[in-house]
């Protein structure tokens, strides 16, 4: 797969446009001197703080959760504080940009240099939708995942929803009943896992709609996989294990000596990839249970995904980046510049989706 293209600029998309697709607004190329710029010292130092309240929001979550069940409706009150504090920016910043535009002073339109890459050269820009307009708004977008039609799944932890949104940029929930949807998985028959860390349980909802529970007897699960076999793994930071769930079933503890595992991916060879934020690394767990250690150099990485090829994108949220670390071990970093990215998505042709969640925005990468 070829390097990590280019991030260049945001583009603002409005309600109308989002119908357009989420793939088809395209950014023009800048030039390299315009692609620094200077971030004020205040700014640096509120990024810091928010990554280290992203790195121990296990804790904040886990202090929160008052119930281990589902339910339709759950009342603002059980949501985690810092959800609630998210919703209400999101909430305010709306009705500001609603204001802006009745009194026609926004338009959408490009916006400032967003990042830039490091340690890879540089390549074309990439297209970026913002959802953030009337109905279709992320508020809290945190998980993502893609199938083989690149129809994207967003789990949006504020609005307790999981979404599809597909190529035409028609976006509709996926399942019901979710408490913290944290992240989700898709295989290859169209089925969707997610995640629900408040509710304590990995649920699967089939493509005509059934649901049902996959694998209980957690504490907080921040994360979902699924291989090619139908094993389903998941990662839960405040009790310090990964689960496989075999079809059948069977649930077991995969790999261990993690302090806080948030993230987790499968390969194609059955490799599983485990993001420990608190041990800085990524953990990988071969099929015959061997585990070694990967990504030396990382800060506080959150989620993984990984490619065709056996490259791992995870990304770091101590550096505000999306690293990139290849079959042989090399970490560079692809993408910095971001604001508290989450999950990371990567689809067959090697195009990488990053939830870069202050933002409230998915960033899509795309390869040569």
């Amino acid at each position: 797969m070829s390097p990590v293209t280019q991030v260049s600029a945001t583009v603002v998309v409005d309600r109308a446009s989002i119908r357009s697709g989420y793939r088809t607004v395209e950014v023009p190329i800048m030039p390299a001197h315009a692609m620094s710029f200077f971030v004020p010292r205040v700014h640096q130092i509120a990024a810091n703080l928010l990554c280290a309240a992203i790195a121990s929001a296990p804790l904040a979550i886990a202090a929160q959760s008052a119930s281990t069940a589902p339910q339709s409706a759950p009342s603002p009150s059980k949501m985690p504080a810092w959800i609630r504090s998210e919703d209400s920016r999101a909430s305010t910043a709306r009705a500001l940009k609603a204001a802006s535009i009745q009194a026609g002073i926004a338009k959408p339109a490009i916006a400032s240099t967003l990042s830039h890459l490091s340690a890879v050269p540089s390549l074309p820009a990439v297209p970026i939708a913002q959802f953030e307009s009337g109905d279709d708004s992320f508020v809290s977008p945190q998980g993502i995942a893609i199938d083989g039609a690149k129809n994207l799944y967003v789990t949006d932890t504020a609005l307790q929803k999981v979404f599809k949104v597909t190529q035409d940029g028609d976006r509709v929930a996926v399942g019901s009943g979710f408490m913290v949807p944290q992240a989700a998985a898709v295989d290859g028959f169209g089925n969707v896992y997610v995640a629900d860390s408040q509710a304590g349980l990995l649920y699967k909802v089939a493509p005509d709609g059934m649901q049902t529970t996959v694998g209980s007897g957690f504490y907080m699960p921040m994360s979902v996989a699924v291989d090619k076999a139908g094993n389903v793994y998941a990662a839960d930071p405040w009790n310090g294990f990964v689960a496989k769930i075999t079809p059948g079933g069977i649930q077991t503890s995969l790999g261990g000596g993690y302090n806080s595992p948030v993230g987790v991916a499968v390969d194609r060879d059955g490799n599983v990839y485990v993001a420990d934020t608190y041990n800085a690394a990524v953990f990988k767990i071969a099929p015959d249970g061997t585990q070694t250690t990967l990504g030396a150099g990382l800060v506080a990485p959150q989620y993984v995904a990984v490619d065709r090829s056996g490259d791992l994108y995870v990304t770091d949220t101590g550096t505000n980046s999306l690293v990139r670390i290849s079959r042989d071990g090399a970490l560079t970093t692809a993408i910095s510049g971001l604001d508290v990215p989450i999950g990371v998505a990567v689809d067959a042709s090697g195009d990488i989706y990053i939830v870069n969640s202050f933002n409230h925005n998915i960033i899509v990468s795309r390869s040569r």
